[in-house]
């Protein structure tokens, strides 16, 4: 081997070999379309990669952050518009981007004996050697200006010499099927169960399961069909609607582009500086929705199916793609949930069926750190975004570890919605203790699985954790605002009620769109709140998810907007979207009635 090659050893998670430029970062990433478009162009606000391409890399980087549809980004830019990565390379890969890795067919290694984001740098030559998943992975660097080995053509054409498989992880039998699962995957209950077990079990290898679960409901995303601004799911709906699938669990689906019955209302956030009519938009999601529906999925687009489609109960197992209901099951419930890879949500969806990973597992449950809620931040607390600033304050200390939170002995469900959405844009796994609130946290021993562990230090949250948070999500100085959005996750109809309130009597001078969904949106207006919100000049949207309308790029960079959701502020944020203001509800209000977001708490 030449002197200049450096070599690590890791852990294969999705078989396959491939050598090619890597691209680096210490950071972490998202393969969703918001974050990394259909180019393959990281759009990311603030990532020291925003601007570059990752496609036909391989990409070097930390793990995977934002939402589960990063999976299907990941398949949808590799498979289908071919501008995705060739590998990749994490210090841990998380079960999104091995989930999406499968679909993508490429290969995904962590698990190094030495920091891959710091031997490999960016412009350097990489092989990837990883036969079996759970096997041993070998990555091959030579760095850029050394020149490349012998013959190579950019392809995989084996070591320079032949690798042994020295030890296995574990091992490649790890994963045990029933009877029944063993008749799926061998296609005796049809080709459309048989291709998603095949894909489940190649996840499942990944993420070294030993079973499967029984699931008691599926949550699925949306999409449209289109070849740029979309989720990436379609293909794969149109794949499995034609071989005859049928989901085997009640399944929903996620918040989607828009709304049937209000397509030409001009106040709709779908008509305010878009890149495509909504006609278009709409004719492009209706085949989507129609082939979710001849698959017996409930077609009700929504991002809280836990308040009322399918809420879950203590001990279920259940598969989203959505990262507030993961962690509002697992924190407020008790339910068994992770962030599911996007792809592998679907397929869960026809088989009734997940591997056993993560938050299904009581060891990867157990507490971690632990927060103290200050006593005099508590009468702090009033407004949701309160609750909105102390979830992401905890969640980006804690990162990728279990919180267990002390002082906080009740929270409504608005409160506890607000607070559990810190995951998707803060917190790794969707699970955190809150003592007295958390079914499994009653006493704080309970939520450490035992005697608080010596090394465990009390991190205090107050006041100016809560300040440096709304600070530290500022993305602009213009305090005047083109529109004020609320309602990420969807309102429910006690939200409803709370903003006619603060609406009453009142007219707003910029735009205000609050987000709920059709169960919502109908209750509230058969109690007439839509009349009294929608008097103000506000107008209430039901079904859209804000972060999938179609803006047109350059006009959508010139826009602010004042949000209380740290989901919109983080995710909905960076190359072609709108800068950002994050504040309480009642301040979003202000700001869309005066013209200016001039926030009246935590200065």
């Amino acid at each position: 081997m030449d002197k200049h090659v450096k070599k690590l050893q890791g852990i294969t998670r999705v078989a396959g070999a491939v050598s090619g430029e890597a691209l680096v970062t210490s950071e972490k990433l998202s393969h969703l379309v918001n974050a990394i478009g259909s180019d393959g162009v990281i759009r990311m606000n603030g990532h020291p990669l925003k601007g570059q391409s990752y496609a036909g890399k391989i990409i070097v980087y930390d793990t995977d952050i934002f939402s589960t549809g990063g999976a299907l980004g990941l398949y949808f830019k590799s498979r289908i518009k071919q501008t995705g990565p060739l590998a990749l390379i994490c210090r841990r890969v998380h079960p999104i981007s091995v989930g999406g890795a499968v679909d993508a067919q490429i290969p995904a290694v962590d698990g190094f004996d030495q920091d891959p984001c710091q031997e490999i740098k960016s412009g350097d030559l990489v092989r990837i050697n990883a036969p079996e998943a759970g096997g041993e992975a070998i990555v091959e660097i030579y760095p850029a200006g050394t020149g490349t080995p012998s013959g190579d053509t950019g392809q995989w054409s084996g070591p320079s010499k032949p690798v042994a498989q020295k030890h296995r992880i574990w091992p490649q039998d790890s994963l045990k099927l029933t009877f029944y699962e063993e008749e799926m995957l061998y296609g005796k209950h049809g080709r459309a169960k048989q291709a998603a077990m095949e894909r489940l079990v190649e996840f499942g290898q990944g993420m070294a399961s030993k079973r499967m679960v029984p699931i008691c409901s599926a949550h699925v995303f949306s999409d449209w069909k289109n070849y740029d601004l979309v989720i990436g799911s379609w293909p794969l709906y149109e794949e499995f609607a034609a071989l005859g699938a049928k989901v085997a669990v009640p399944t929903t689906v996620e918040s989607t582009v828009m709304a049937d019955e209000l397509v030409h209302d001009q106040g709709m956030p779908w008509h305010y500086q878009v890149m495509m009519p909504a006609g278009e938009v709409y004719a492009a999601m209706r085949p989507v929705h129609e082939a979710l529906k001849d698959m017996g999925v409930q077609v009700i687009p929504t991002c809280i199916p836990y308040m009322h489609l399918t809420p879950p109960r203590f001990g279920e197992f259940h598969v989203t793609a959505e990262s507030n209901h993961a962690a509002y099951a697992n924190i407020m419930l008790g339910a068994r949930v992770n962030r599911d890879p996007a792809n592998m949500v679907f397929y869960a969806a026809i088989t009734g069926i997940m591997p056993e990973y993560g938050m299904h597992l009581a060891e990867n449950r157990r507490g971690q750190m632990l927060f103290e809620v200050a006593p005099d931040l508590l009468p702090e607390l009033q407004d949701v975004g309160d609750y909105v600033a102390l979830g992401g304050a905890i969640g980006f200390r804690a990162v990728d570890r279990v919180p267990v939170v002390l002082g906080l002995n009740h929270l409504s469900n608005e409160q506890g919605k607000a607070f559990c959405a810190c995951v998707s844009p803060a917190l790794t796994y969707p699970m955190m203790h809150i003592v007295g609130v958390t079914p499994e946290a009653r006493t704080m021993e309970e939520a450490f699985g035992g005697p608080i562990p010596k090394d465990v230090e009390p991190i205090s949250i107050g006041k100016q954790e809560i300040r440096e948070l709304f600070h530290n999500s500022r993305q602009t100085d213009r305090q005047d605002i083109d529109v004020g959005v609320i309602g990420c996750p969807f309102l429910t109809f006690q939200e409803l009620a709370g903003l006619a309130e603060l609406l009453d009597g009142r007219t707003v001078k910029k735009r205000l769109w609050l987000y709920t969904d059709y169960v919502f949106y109908s209750a509230a207006k058969k109690a007439g709140l839509l009349a009294r919100i929608e008097k103000s000049g506000a107008r209430v949207v039901h079904s859209c998810c804000p972060g999938m309308i179609i803006r047109d790029a350059s006009a959508a960079e010139s826009l602010v907007y004042a949000t209380d959701s740290l989901k919109v502020a983080r995710l909905m944020s960076g190359i072609g979207w709108p800068k950002n203001w994050l504040g309480t509800r009642r301040d979003v209000v202000n700001a869309a009635i005066t013209g200016r977001f001039e926030p009246s708490r935590w200065l």
